[in-house]
């Protein structure tokens, strides 16, 4: 068993969005989000978001629903999504799917 510093493994791109792997294995991979103003990522289920710090929003084909620290975003397998960073501060994000 490895224990990470999820935090000190932030980094940011102000070119794209920046994925970074915190684990990966046969049953789950775990990652950080580090989106500046303004980036986006697609997705696709299932996994789920925790939003560590900013705010942002998730939206999908039918609707788009705001996002803050401490929210948990879960989404189903198959639905097409999107993650955004809609303000003005940096947005992290713990993803696991």
């Amino acid at each position: 068993m490895e224990i990470l510093n999820a935090i000190a493994k932030v980094r940011f791109n102000s070119a794209r969005p920046k994925r970074v792997q915190l684990h990966k294995s046969a049953n789950f991979t775990c990652g950080l989000l580090c989106l500046e103003p303004g980036q986006e990522l697609p997705g696709n289920g299932p996994c789920a978001y925790y939003v560590i710090a900013g705010s942002g929003a998730l939206k999908d084909p039918a609707q788009t629903q705001e996002l803050s620290m401490g929210n948990l975003a879960p989404c189903e397998a198959g639905e097409q999504h999107t993650i955004a960073n809609t303000s003005e501060q940096r947005l992290i994000c713990l993803a696991i799917s």
